[in-house]
């Protein structure tokens, strides 16, 4: 085993071991660490991507646009329905980063431009996300939900790589991601839907060719994420968002296929869970 995998290992037990815990302690400690990793992602994609200098009046602007509207949402309102409206526009947002992955130009400026003009905005593109993946601790069953949704993207990250290593021959986007491949996707895809099917009818009791259907969409949902960032990264030229986890590289690479996802998870269950 090289050193590289076993600090992938390592460090990806530690961080599974960290949030279960915070599930375990309930609600508020589980939201507090999201916070946590969230204000991490923001200083990565500020100070790493738009290349902006920490702790000047712009990043406490953007933390801030981050920061506050999440503990209003998560903490003060309780309101599932204000919540939503928030994952609402998160969803509008997700569906521009794919206009952005498939028809604007990897040497576009424009991504550059913006990220010069307003650099606050790095708070904003971790808030939609993050209150969608913490929408579902509006929920009396939010262990459940929560678990389904990282068995989906546990699922379709290690089936992507198992099945692209062992299987891949065809490129899938070489010129935004080179080692991902069209066997991966598919291979991760139908594991993500495989896994969360068997999740869900552990934890509900209930399975439905249906949900199969939307595990598996979200299983590519996550992976346009991963791409999404990957095309971003190389907008800005870099490799990771930070070298904070070994063998991971930084926080927002850690999360950035969970978070894509976790708006349209959060639509699924407003819609079929009850």
């Amino acid at each position: 085993m090289s050193s590289n995998t076993f600090q992938r290992i390592a460090s990806a037990i530690v961080l599974l071991t960290a949030v279960c815990v915070c599930i375990y302690f309930g609600k508020k400690a589980t939201l507090g660490f999201v916070l946590f990793f969230g204000i991490i992602a923001v200083d990565e994609i500020f100070c790493n991507f738009f290349k902006k200098p920490r702790f000047n009046l712009y990043y406490f602007f953007g933390q801030s646009l981050f920061i506050l509207p999440y503990i209003y949402f998560n903490f003060l309102d309780f309101s599932s329905g204000m919540h939503f409206a928030v994952v609402n526009v998160a969803l509008v947002v997700n569906f521009l980063l794919l206009i952005y992955l498939f028809y604007l130009p990897i040497k576009s400026k424009l991504v550059e431009y913006i990220s010069n003009q307003m650099p606050f905005l790095a708070g904003l593109f971790i808030l939609l996300p993050m209150v969608g993946l913490t929408y579902s601790l509006h929920f009396e069953r939010w262990r459940s939900l929560l678990g389904v949704l990282m068995v989906v993207n546990f699922g379709m990250d290690t089936g992507a790589w198992f099945f692209g290593k062992n299987f891949g021959k065809h490129k899938l986007w070489e010129k935004v991601s080179p080692k991902k491949t069209v066997e991966g996707l598919i291979g991760g895809m139908l594991t993500a839907g495989l896994l969360g099917i068997m999740a869900w009818m552990t934890l509900f009791k209930d399975s439905q060719f249906l949900l199969f259907m939307m595990f598996c969409l979200l299983g590519v949902l996550s992976q346009l994420g991963d791409l999404i960032q990957s095309k971003i990264k190389r907008q800005f030229k870099i490799k990771d968002s930070s070298a904070l986890i070994p063998g991971h590289g930084g926080v927002y690479d850690r999360i950035d296929s969970l978070l894509y996802s976790a708006p349209f998870f959060a639509a699924v269950i407003k819609f079929y869970y009850h």
